[in-house]
């Protein structure tokens, strides 16, 4: 399992729900949450632990409020489960409340580490190029510039067709990417008029 961290938008779509529902996790301030940098050191940006999805993704499939309290000893036996027995683990939160953590986390943990493998070697954000757009390794063709072909019509073959160096996983997790972390800024044109 991955010990990455994740912005609030990539822990949203790695968890398959809104952001709100992430940040709302953030806020309540159980789950821990690593402060970075942001390209330009203007401000820093939270970022969460696989754990942290993880956990969110848990606390939400239970269907169930749970107070603060039940929240922080449900935290507490993530940090203290290793990674690779989280899938096999057994919690008692009080008496008659059990929860295997495992028969709901097993996709998530798969998206998470699939995920987390491709953006470590396929995309590459580096000031050097395309002032730190993120790009496919090796190339500066950037994840935006797929994206957009892909939304536009294009298929992965014919990229692949007019990039023969390319193989289909950097194109997969350039789309993953993309979607996960959309550029920041004001959208090109006049979006109010669509």
């Amino acid at each position: 399992m991955s010990a990455e961290l994740f912005t609030p938008a990539e822990a949203a779509v790695l968890a398959q729900m809104p952001t709100r529902v992430i940040e709302k996790a953030i806020e309540d301030g159980v789950i821990d949450v690593h402060k970075a940098a942001a390209r330009g050191g203007a401000r820093r940006r939270r970022l969460l632990s696989a754990k942290g999805v993880y956990y969110i993704v848990l606390l939400r499939s239970c269907h169930v409020y749970f107070s603060k309290d039940v929240k922080l000893r449900l935290w507490k036996h993530f940090m203290s489960t290793s990674p690779s027995r989280l899938l096999t683990a057994e919690w008692k939160l009080s008496p008659g409340f059990r929860i295997k953590p495992g028969d709901v986390l097993r996709p998530t943990v798969k998206r998470v580490t699939r995920y987390s493998r491709a953006r470590d070697r396929w995309v590459r954000v580096d000031e050097d190029i395309k002032g730190g757009t993120p790009v496919i390794r090796g190339t500066r063709m950037s994840v935006y510039s797929v994206a957009g072909r892909v939304d536009h019509g294009d298929t992965l073959d014919e990229i692949l067709k007019e990039n023969p160096d390319l193989k289909r996983e950097a194109l997969e997790a350039a789309l993953e990417y993309a979607k996960a972390n959309p550029p920041v800024g004001r959208p090109a044109g006049r979006p109010w008029r669509a």
